[in-house]
């Protein structure tokens, strides 16, 4: 199939990264053959001999570049491709069996202009280097959930996966996404200027929501992200700094509330409001849905 690649940034992660590949090795026929772009972002860890062991079962490439960022890795494998459907999936998310597939036909059926966001699912491991517990664990399905964060903007969709929210934008998880290279072309390409933590993705869902393109949640798109503890001081600083880049870049009423949605001091309906309204709705009886910031 030459109209889907898979496109994977990784900075180290080996471990991770072995897992993940092994997924691939179990989607579906044709879909265990279709392209995928490993992009090394300058790991010291032995990343490209991960990728050499899957050399014989995976149609994949391998490309090193020095250490720029997630956007930068990502931008380089999207460099690699021509046309049709890119699929991005991170070194530490294992695809579940019809992972390609189920991106793939929502894609013929929904078209270019729409960007397609599968199911996040975390796994919280205490046994972080155990490859036979991990596949165990990840083949029968135990313990692995949607994080509340995901749950959250997930419910911005219709049981079928449509929405018309000004906000869908919020669920572009660059980790388990796929969108089409001719969008790309129309939008642009990741922002390399973000260069920590997260909103890199929510920036490019938020330029294609201007552009007029369309979001969609396929449910049966599933990878399980092999979750592992963050500093939360150190990741709301890299919050604050990318939210600073993101409006100084779009100076709109909803980027500038954006901050204080993630922190939890906004509600996710008050959000949409200032999305619809430029502004929040009183004395108004809305259900009102808040992040977990620990939840990420």
């Amino acid at each position: 199939m030459d109209d889907i690649t898979v496109v994977i940034p990784v900075y180290n992660q080996a471990f991770p990264l072995s897992l993940t590949l092994h997924g691939f090795t179990q989607q579906e026929t044709p879909y265990n053959k279709v392209p995928i772009i490993v992009v090394d972002d300058g790991s010291t860890e032995p990343v490209e001999a991960i990728v050499e062991t899957y050399a014989n079962e995976l149609n994949i490439q391998y490309i090193s570049i020095p250490q720029g960022g997630r956007s930068r890795a990502r931008n380089r494998g999207i460099e690699q491709i021509k046309d049709g459907l890119i699929i991005f999936n991170d070194a530490d998310r294992i695809p579940r069996q019809n992972f390609i597939k189920s991106h793939y036909e929502t894609y013929k059926k929904l078209g270019n202009n729409y960007i397609i966001v599968g199911q996040v699912r975390d796994l919280y491991l205490a046994e972080q280097q155990n490859r036979k517990h991990i596949l165990d664990r990840f083949y029968h399905k135990k313990g692995d959930r949607i994080p509340q964060y995901c749950r959250l903007v997930y419910s911005l969709y219709s049981d079928e996966g449509t929405t018309d929210s000004q906000i869908a934008w919020l669920s572009m998880f660059s980790g388990n996404l796929s969108i089409s290279k001719s969008l790309l072309n129309q939008v642009g390409n990741f922002d390399e200027g973000f260069k920590e933590w997260g909103f890199e993705h929510f920036e490019l869902g938020f330029r294609a929501h201007l552009n007029g393109a369309k979001f969609y949640y396929q449910k049966e798109a599933q990878n399980v992200h092999l979750a592992h503890p963050r500093r939360l001081n150190n990741y709301i600083d890299s919050m604050k700094n990318s939210h600073d880049y993101f409006y100084k870049k779009h100076n709109m009423e909803v980027v500038r509330h954006l901050l204080d949605f993630m922190l939890g001091k906004l509600s996710l309906e008050e959000l949409d409001q200032i999305s619809r309204h430029g502004h929040t709705l009183e004395n108004q009886l809305v259900k009102k849905s808040f992040v977990k910031i620990t939840n990420f």
